[in-house]
């Protein structure tokens, strides 16, 4: 059966069509320059005949790359109001601003990495655009984050990923990932896959299906992890290639596993299939 089709039992299903309906919206929004009516910021005079750097980028900047882990913090939270306007953010200080948060994500301060990643989350829901050529640095940092953010937190940031580099640029990055990686480093990118997966569309369907015996073959070895949550999230992003592509085009990549596991992997496949009926 279809991952397409059946989906309305799942309850993160609700929570990918809110957050689908968020980066719309926004994305309208930015279409049509209706942001923010903050107040325009001072602008500082070009060096270069470039556009005018404002006072308050510089400021972010300047605090995310040289201050304290408090003056950090607050710049993380003014950087938010920056990336919801239209006027501050531009295609000469966004890669500054992106790898000035990124750089937050290698802290000891796991809150501080914390709050970083959720300013990430709103870079990708406002400044996609922006976004978009940093594919593989992007993921890079956020997978190698040293503080592992909530469930609901990294299912959002790993939804809005997707979105916004499309499954074949997540794939070429994750699945040699699979094979090298380590915990905890290695959770986050089985988690990142089974995002992946989950958002599978009839365009994507044809390439995934050209990954698939890379896919198990990365994916089947780490259902013998050390790692409880490892092992449970790559059985399930077996059971979502099941549910993808059905028992016929799957079931003989499945080698890999033992009976026990082959079992467990059927045991949740066929529990879908019974909630979908």
């Amino acid at each position: 059966m279809s991952i397409n089709k059946n989906r309305e039992n799942s309850f993160s299903e609700q929570r990918d069509r809110s957050l689908t309906t968020e980066l719309q919206a926004v994305s309208n929004l930015n279409n049509t320059n209706g942001g923010s009516e903050a107040l325009p910021h001072l602008q500082s005079p070009s060096l270069n005949g470039s556009m005018p750097e404002t006072n308050a980028v510089f400021s972010v900047l300047e605090a995310l790359l040289g201050g304290s882990q408090e003056e950090k913090s607050g710049a993380l939270i003014e950087s938010l109001n920056l990336l919801k306007e239209d006027t501050s953010i531009n295609e000469e200080n966004s890669y500054d601003l992106l790898s000035a948060i990124m750089s937050c994500t290698e802290e000891d301060d796991t809150e501080l990495v914390s709050k970083a990643l959720k300013v990430l989350n709103k870079f990708l829901v406002y400044q996609a655009q922006y976004m978009a050529p940093h594919c593989e640095e992007v993921v890079t940092k956020i997978v190698r984050a040293k503080c592992p953010m909530q469930h609901a937190d990294s299912e959002s940031l790993y939804q809005l990923l997707v979105m916004v580099y499309k499954t074949e640029a997540i794939l070429n990055l994750i699945v040699p990932m699979l094979q090298h990686e380590t915990y905890p480093v290695l959770l986050s990118v089985i988690n990142l896959l089974y995002s992946t997966l989950k958002q599978n569309t009839p365009e994507s369907q044809p390439m995934l299906e050209s990954r698939l015996p890379a896919l198990a073959s990365a994916v089947c070895p780490q259902c013998s992890h050390v790692e409880t949550n490892v092992r449970k999230q790559s059985i399930f992003c077996l059971v979502e290639l099941l549910l993808i592509f059905g028992t016929e085009k799957v079931d003989a990549l499945l080698e890999g596993l033992t009976v026990s596991q082959k079992k467990l992997v059927y045991l949740y496949y066929n529990r879908h299939q019974r909630n979908v009926r």
